[in-house]
């Protein structure tokens, strides 16, 4: 509660971040979350067996309401494009990064930048603040090479972001649990990031 009281407050005097970020992490947030929904709806109604597919249990109903948030206020690919476009424009590649970096180092709070006072320094969150800045690394080297797909892109940078959240969480609250969240999160949330080649997209279109 003080952590989200906390950024209640800060929030009425954070500048608000630019409207080409702000853009982009709309976009990301409603990916990211719509497939992160449907993936844990589907392993959480495969795991009651049989009883999952029965219509009685409530099971099959959570899940088609979990299908659909892809689907509607913007398709998954289509907010994608639309990432891709805020992303190609002015600096806005770098000021979404450098805001999930300082999201994660608590140098800002969710919605702008607000200083978030003196965080607690946690050993075990070096690592995967380690690994969420070595991947944002990788995927802004991508970015300038088109090497991914929009898709890709939106996914890789909501998870990201999800990183950073849980990092900055963390670190205020130090709860084991908490910690162990971000390390775990950073270990297997993060998207792999697979390049494509574009000479076997032509071909398979050419076909």
């Amino acid at each position: 509660k003080q952590w989200y009281q906390r950024r209640v407050r800060g929030k009425e005097e954070t500048p608000s971040l630019s409207s080409n970020v702000s853009r982009v992490l709309s976009a990301v947030t409603k990916v990211h979350t719509a497939q992160v929904a449907v993936n844990t709806m589907r392993e959480g109604l495969e795991s009651f067996g049989g009883a999952g597919y029965m219509e009685d249990t409530g099971l099959p109903g959570l899940f088609r309401d979990a299908c659909v948030l892809p689907v509607w206020e913007g398709t998954s690919d289509v907010l994608s494009a639309e990432t891709l476009r805020a992303l190609m424009r002015g600096s806005s590649t770098k000021d979404v990064l450098r805001y999930i970096r300082d999201l994660a180092t608590g140098k800002c709070v969710l919605g702008g930048y607000q200083y978030s006072g003196e965080l607690g320094t946690c050993d075990q969150l070096e690592t995967p603040m380690y690994e969420l800045d070595r991947y944002l690394t990788d995927l802004e080297a991508a970015l300038k090479d088109c090497q991914y797909t929009g898709r890709t892109v939106t996914l890789g940078l909501g998870a990201a972001h999800a990183a950073a959240t849980l990092i900055n969480f963390a670190h205020y609250t130090q709860d084991p649990s908490d910690v162990a969240a971000a390390r775990l999160w950073c270990k297997q949330g993060l998207v792999p990031l697979h390049s494509i080649d574009t000479t076997d997209i032509n071909d398979v279109l050419s076909s």
